[in-house]
């Protein structure tokens, strides 16, 4: 008999959880999900070409012309050169542009595909897009544990005196920089657990491994959203929320490997399951 303090049950919970797994099926499938994605290109200092032609650095699909372009990346910024004028930010079309690396947003399009520049670690890529890519039309059948509301625990958070940065890897073996903001404890079954969470902007979530990483869901781990804590510092868990990486969907994706800190040690049965391809 597990001695933690969990949420009160709520009628209307069951179907808040049902929404909530729609929900990420619709985000999935929009525009800005993982579904869609087709490429993921990593550029080197120097010219990198790309079309659909074999003997391009960057292999495009075979809907785009066999020489397609030309990415000039100069230190901190990159120039395109392409063959014929594509559509910047749904604006303007043109078939020269160089701009800073970083700079938010350059989006090109060209018939039903959209590409950007992607940073990780130091690291840039060309992250591509089909709006049109057939596996759209598939239905999504994302698998999850029965809802448990013995799964909606609550944590105890701690803010650290500074927000620390830690270095994690993702699972193309960069490293890069994620702020943690401070540390939860909870309670499963008479044992005391912790958890650090990290920080994207406002939001807080935490991503984590357990007994169940590799058998019953997913090999890379699983993360989860958080609620800001109230005064008390008492935040809530709720692993019937816990979801899978981009990485279960699309094998053009970069996820996370979650530090050895955050690798419980108990089966966390509850939320996303692996995901039948």
């Amino acid at each position: 008999m597990s001695c933690e303090k969990t949420m009160v049950e709520d009628p209307n919970y069951e179907r808040e959880i049902m929404n909530f797994r729609q929900s990420r099926v619709t985000f999935l499938k929009s525009e800005k999900g993982y579904i869609n994605l087709v490429g993921l290109f990593w550029l080197k200092e120097g010219e990198n070409s790309f079309g659909s032609g074999a003997d391009n650095d960057m292999v495009f699909p075979a809907e785009f012309p066999e020489n397609f372009g030309v990415a000039i990346k100069s230190g901190e910024s990159i120039k395109f050169d392409y063959s014929q004028p594509v559509t910047h930010n749904d604006q303007e079309d043109l078939a020269t542009l160089t701009f800073l690396l970083d700079e938010r947003p350059n989006l090109f399009s060209w018939k039903s595909f959209q590409w950007f520049i992607l940073e990780i670690g130091g690291n840039y890529a060309v992250r591509l897009r089909n709006f049109e890519n057939p596996v759209l039309k598939i239905p999504l059948n994302l698998n999850f544990y029965p809802v448990d509301n013995d799964w909606r625990i609550i944590g105890q958070y701690e803010a650290y005196s500074d927000t620390r940065t830690r270095s994690i890897t993702n699972i193309r073996d960069i490293k890069y920089d994620q702020q943690a903001p401070g540390i939860i404890t909870f309670k499963r079954n008479g044992k005391k657990y912790s958890l650090e969470p990290n920080t994207t902007g406002e939001s807080m979530s935490v991503i984590f491994m357990d007994g169940t990483t590799g058998q019953k869901t997913f090999s890379g781990g699983r993360f989860l959203l958080l609620d800001k804590p109230d005064n008390q510092g008492n935040i809530i868990l709720d692993f019937n929320k816990a979801l899978n990486f981009p990485c279960a969907y699309n094998a053009f994706t970069t996820c996370p490997i979650p530090p050895e800190r955050n690798r419980l040690t108990f089966l966390v049965e509850a939320g996303e399951k692996a995901y039948d391809h």
